[in-house]
């Protein structure tokens, strides 16, 4: 920005003046208040002031990041369990990433926001049954199998289903549930992914 006056209420810098509301710097705990509220009133400024310093200043905000998990480590500790209990997704997600990890595939984990648009795509029920209920996030091919842990190998299962499943693939698992005289969900199947066309009229809807 170059050399910054401060004069009546402005900022004045080589290029251009900025008008900036008046701050009581002589007092630290005035100053910080001040802040806290400027931050409640514009919060959407804030937080664009608060990415451009980062992107600026990236050693400094990871320093900052590291001193303040240093100081708060147990706090800290406490909130993100408490938030992957009781956020479900993000666990999920989260999960998939450690064991991504773990089979040496980094980066072809998914994002709790991907997890939640398979969910939605398959209607928030089981992708085999049509049960709905708690869902948990079942590999079309298995890993074990070489399939990965993107998001393009993943539909949301029921605990039953996903525990019988085990290491079969997508098609022999609703093979074996046709075999057992089980319902799958057909329409359900063909809106979320067209490759299922083929089940179309097999079984009751």
């Amino acid at each position: 920005m170059g050399r910054v006056f401060s004069l009546f209420g402005r900022l004045v810098t080589a290029r251009r003046v900025w008008y900036v509301d008046r701050v009581p710097y002589s007092d630290h705990e005035k100053r910080r208040a001040y802040g806290r509220e400027w931050i409640r009133r514009h919060p959407e400024k804030a937080r664009e002031a608060m990415r451009r310093w980062r992107e600026r200043h990236p050693e400094e905000h990871n320093a900052d990041s590291r001193a303040y998990y240093a100081r708060h480590k147990k706090r800290l500790a406490d909130y993100f369990a408490a938030y992957r209990r009781s956020h479900r997704e993000v666990r999920q997600a989260s999960d998939a990433r450690r064991r991504a990890g773990k089979l040496g595939r980094a980066g072809s984990s998914y994002t709790a926001a991907e997890w939640i648009g398979v969910m939605a795509a398959w209607h928030w029920r089981c992708a085999y049954c049509g049960g709905s209920g708690p869902l948990e996030a079942d590999h079309r091919v298995a890993l074990s199998r070489g399939g990965s842990t993107a998001i393009e190998n993943i539909v949301p299962a029921c605990p039953s289903c996903n525990a019988r499943k085990h290491r079969l693939s997508e098609d022999e698992f609703c093979a074996r549930l046709r075999s057992e005289g089980r319902r799958i969900r057909p329409a359900l199947r063909i809106a979320a992914c067209p490759k299922h066309r083929e089940d179309e009229g097999r079984e009751e809807r």
